[in-house]
């Protein structure tokens, strides 16, 4: 039986955590069922996925997706009042550059550890991992693409970071090329955001229209089947 740990909502307190922590939408869950992680817990990133958990589960399970339209900056910006050092993984190497530049305008006093760009393969993975490590980093941030970035953060945490890791999707890349946020007000206002970003990045269009409705129908049927136990933490 595959178990899915689902974190009802974000709390200030889990930057103090060693922990891995992703974040499972309609699109996203197919990696899981292939891959499913053992020690990662999940936030829901969408209304769609919240809605369905907090129907499925009984328990109020709150949208929570790691960009500026939910806990990035809370996350980032805590980080900054605490004096917590931050490690990003994740974009093209000039993405990544422009990314840096932006979030060290936006939070002056954070204290960034070290970066490195997502374009790596297995043979350098263990590296990367070692040099989150060396530097005493507190807070690990991946975008590597579903899957790939869960299980990173997870072998990063047993090579011995000591600290709480977030999967970031295509954040970084994201708000690299985002003149302002990468949502504007208005459609994060009127919960459009999946929309915009078909519009913004066509590549999505499958994701949305044919990820998410066989995903939706296979998680179903493996709750039908009792295949999928899911727990509710704070």
């Amino acid at each position: 039986m595959i178990r899915l740990e689902i974190v009802r909502h974000y709390s200030p307190k889990l930057l103090d955590a060693n922990q891995a922590y992703s974040f499972i939408n309609f699109a996203s869950i197919g990696s899981f069922f292939e891959q499913t992680p053992s020690t990662v817990a999940y936030f829901c990133d969408g209304m769609l996925m919240s809605a369905f958990m907090s129907r499925v589960t009984g328990r109020t399970i709150g949208r929570v997706s790691f960009d500026f339209t939910s806990i990035a900056d809370l996350v980032l910006s805590g980080a900054e009042q605490q004096g917590k050092r931050v490690y990003f993984v994740g974009a093209r190497q000039v993405e990544l550059e422009q990314f840096l530049s932006k979030i060290k305008a936006r939070y002056p006093r954070l204290s960034i550890a070290g970066s490195h760009n997502g374009y790596f393969d297995a043979s350098q993975a263990e590296g990367i991992r070692a040099d989150i490590c060396r530097s005493q980093a507190d807070i690990l941030i991946v975008g590597l693409g579903a899957g790939r970035q869960e299980q990173f953060e997870q072998d990063t945490l047993r090579a011995g970071f000591g600290g709480v890791a977030f999967t970031c999707g295509g954040f970084i890349r994201q708000e690299a090329t985002a003149t302002r946020n990468y949502y504007p007000a208005l459609i994060n206002r009127l919960h459009l955001r999946a929309f915009y970003r078909m519009y913004r990045e066509p590549h999505t269009i499958k994701r949305y229209l044919i990820d998410y409705p066989s995903n939706f129908l296979h998680l179903l049927a493996m709750l039908a089947r009792h295949k999928v136990a899911i727990s509710v933490g704070e």
